[in-house]
């Protein structure tokens, strides 16, 4: 999986939200580096956004006291950078109202709580993801979007766009993804190569 750097991307996270609603406020403040938080107008009205970016698929709120979310709280929107799935190369960049992620992890603190997981960090993944019990509660929260769109990050300043190398999956890889999104097993999966 191709791991994204934060401050490669940024860039292309605040273009698109230029296109969507204009001018931007770069904000900084207390553990939040300039350009995670936004500001911007939507519907005539002064909003603040965070920006969370995750290779894995899985992004996170320290828990504050009272049912709390540190950088959530302050913030009216959460904007996400993600991997449209577990072990994918493609990533989306979609916006939250803050009462849907503070929905999500409650809904996640509540479950690993209930488990007697104790204070176990809540991370939680836009997509579906299989076998991770009570610390999975919240996963798949990506269809609750306000809106979706795929990423297009800046080329790396080591290879410019024309030289950028491109890597295809391996005939396994295929295998394995196509049997992943099937629900079957990988042995099910044939590929044919004509030349």
């Amino acid at each position: 999986m191709e791991k994204l750097r934060k401050r490669e991307i940024l860039p292309s996270i605040h273009e698109i939200l230029r296109r969507r609603y204009g001018e931007l406020t770069l904000i900084s403040g207390q553990g939040i580096a300039r350009g995670e938080r936004v500001g911007f107008t939507l519907d005539g009205k002064q909003v603040r956004g965070v920006i969370k970016t995750s290779t894995g698929g899985r992004i996170s709120f320290g828990r504050l006291e009272k049912g709390k979310w540190s950088g959530l709280e302050d913030s009216d929107f959460v904007i996400i950078v993600a991997p449209t799935g577990f072990h994918s190369d493609d990533h989306m960049v979609s916006m939250f109202d803050r009462d849907t992620m503070r929905e999500v992890f409650d809904a996640n603190q509540a479950a690993q709580k209930n488990a007697g997981m104790g204070d176990l960090p809540n991370w939680v993944a836009p997509f579906h993801e299989e076998g991770r019990g009570a610390r999975g509660i919240g996963d798949g929260f990506g269809l609750r979007a306000l809106w979706t769109e795929p990423l297009s990050p800046a080329p790396s300043s080591a290879f410019p766009a024309a030289r950028r190398p491109k890597r295809g999956l391996t005939i396994p890889e295929a295998k394995k993804q196509l049997a992943e999104s099937l629900e079957v097993p990988v042995e099910a999966i044939e590929i044919i190569v004509r030349g």
